[in-house]
C-alpha cells in the first residue's frame, strides 16, 4: 500500500478524520453494499434500459488504510458486470471540497472507462441528473451522508415518487444514535421524562424534517418502552413512511460485536440502519441472503460458547411450520414454481431465513411430508427439484404429480 499523503482534519481542504481508516461496522456495510449491487447488475440489465447508480454522499473514495469506499466498490462491481447491451454508469456527489478531489483522482481510470463522471458538488445536483436526465433509465440511490441532516424527508420522497413504471430502489444509511442526539442528545439509559426534557431543549423542527413528521417525540418519550424498543419502534416507524412509496421496505441493521468475550453478550443499539426500498420481490429475495450474511457474526456471538442459544427475540425466526403454513397456503390457488414461492414468502419473513433453507424447506414439503406435488413433466430427475418445476397442493391429472 503507498502512503498516504491526505491532510486529514475539518478544514475543507482537508479530509475529515472518519476516512483515515475503515471502522468495522463500515467494513459490514460497504460488504451489503457490494454484494446487493452485484445482485442488482446480474437482474436489472433484463429491463433492456439504462442503469445508473447514485452515491450522493460518496466521500473521498478510499480510506487511508487503502481501504475501498463505497465509490470504488461500486465502480468495480460494474467493471465486472457485462454490459449486456445496455449502458451502466453512476454519480458521484459530496458537498466536502477535499473529499471531491480526492475522490477525482481514485476514479481516474473509471472516468476514462465511462463508467463514472467527475464528482458533482452535492446531493441536489445529482439527484436533480438522475431524476431528470435518466428518465426511463433503471435507478439506484446510495444515501449514506455523515449524519442524518442531510436527509431531508422532502428530498428523499422525490426519489419515491419517481413514477412507479420505471424501476427505483433505495438504500439509505439511517443512524439512530445521530437521530438521539439530534433529538436532545439523550442517552438510551435516559427515562421517559429525561428524554422529553432534553427534546424539548433539541431543533425539533430540523428532526421533524428529516424524520418526515412529528411521530418520533411521541415514541422516545413513552416510558412504557426500553431502550432497544425506542429503536425498534422508531426506526419501523421511519420505515413505514418510506413504504408508502416502496411496498417492499425493510431496515437492516448494521451491528458491532460485543469485544468481552468473556461476557456474556448483550443486545445493543445498532451502529446505524439500512432502510432498503424496492417494488421488486425479487430484489428482496437476493437482499435477504446478502443483509443475514452481513448480520451473521452479530448474531453468532450468541450462541457460539455458551450453553443455550441467546439470540435476542428480536432476531429470531419464526417457527419453521409457520414458514411451511406459509408455503402451502401460497401455492394452494394455483401452482407455482419455487422462484415465484421465494418471491412471496420471502418478503413476509425477511431476515430469517437464508434462500437455501427455503429450498431445503419446499423439498420437505414436497418429497418427506407430501403436502406439495410436482408436476413430473417440469423435472429432469424424479428427486430433484429445479426453478422451472411446478408444485402444486393437489396431485396432477394423470398421475404426474405422484
Amino acid at each position: 500500500m503507498s502512503k498516504d499523503h491526505r491532510v486529514y482534519g475539518t478544514h475543507t481542504d482537508e479530509v475529515h478524520p472518519f476516512f483515515r481508516e475503515k471502522r468495522e461496522w463500515s467494513k459490514v456495510k460497504d460488504t451489503i453494499l457490494g454484494a446487493y449491487v452485484t445482485c442488482y447488475l446480474k437482474t436489472v440489465h433484463r429491463r433492456g434500459r439504462p442503469i445508473i447508480i447514485v452515491d450522493a454522499f460518496a466521500g473521498p473514495g478510499r480510506f487511508g488504510d487503502g481501504s475501498e469506499g463505497s465509490p470504488l466498490i461500486i465502480c468495480g462491481a460494474i467493471e465486472k458486470e457485462p454490459k449486456r447491451g445496455v449502458g451502466i454508469a453512476c454519480l458521484f456527489s459530496d458537498s466536502h471540497p477535499a473529499h471531491r478531489v480526492a475522490l477525482e483522482d481514485c476514479l481516474t481510470d473509471h472516468i476514462k472507462s465511462g463508467v463514472a463522471g467527475k464528482p458533482l458538488s452535492d446531493f441536489s445536483e445529482a439527484l436533480s441528473r438522475a431524476l431528470q436526465g435518466g428518465r426511463g433509465s433503471t435507478l439506484f440511490f446510495y444515501l449514506d451522508p455523515y449524519g442524518i441532516r442531510d436527509l431531508d424527508f422532502e428530498t428523499v420522497r422525490q426519489i419515491c415518487e419517481r413514477d412507479t413504471s420505471q424501476s427505483t430502489e433505495v438504500l439509505i444509511n439511517f443512524s439512530f444514535k445521530t437521530f438521539m442526539r439530534m433529538s436532545g442528545n439523550w442517552l438510551y439509559c435516559d427515562s421517559a421524562t429525561e428524554v422529553a426534557q432534553k427534546v424539548k431543549r433539541a431543533k425539533v423542527e430540523t428532526v421533524n424534517s428529516i424524520m418526515g413528521g412529528d411521530y418520533w417525540r411521541g415514541i422516545v418519550t413513552d416510558p412504557k418502552l426500553d431502550k432497544i424498543e425506542r429503536e425498534n419502534v422508531v426506526v419501523e416507524a421511519y420505515v413505514k413512511r418510506v413504504r408508502k412509496f416502496f411496498c417492499y421496505t425493510y431496515s437492516i441493521p448494521v451491528k458491532e460485536l460485543n469485544e468481552s468475550r468473556a461476557a456474556i453478550p448483550g443486545d445493543e443499539l445498532a451502529k446505524y440502519h439500512l432502510i432498503f426500498g424496492t417494488r421488486g420481490p425479487r430484489a428482496v429475495v437476493y437482499m435477504n441472503d446478502v443483509a443475514l450474511n452481513a448480520l451473521e457474526p452479530y448474531l453468532n456471538q450468541f450462541k457460539d460458547g455458551l450453553l443455550f442459544d441467546m439470540t435476542p427475540e428480536r432476531y429470531a425466526p419464526c417457527p419453521i411450520d409457520e414458514v411451511k403454513r406459509a408455503i402451502t397456503e401460497v401455492v394452494n390457488p394455483r401452482p407455482m414454481t419455487r422462484p415465484q414461492i421465494f418471491e412471496v414468502v420471502i418478503p413476509k419473513y425477511f431476515m430469517q431465513r437464508r434462500l437455501k433453507e427455503y429450498r431445503t424447506i419446499i423439498n420437505d414439503l414436497t418429497f418427506k411430508e407430501g403436502r406439495l406435488f410436482p408436476d413430473r413433466r417440469t423435472m429432469k430427475l424424479k428427486s430433484k427439484l429445479n426453478d422451472r418445476t411446478l408444485l402444486s397442493t393437489k396431485p396432477w391429472p394423470g398421475g404426474e404429480g405422484e
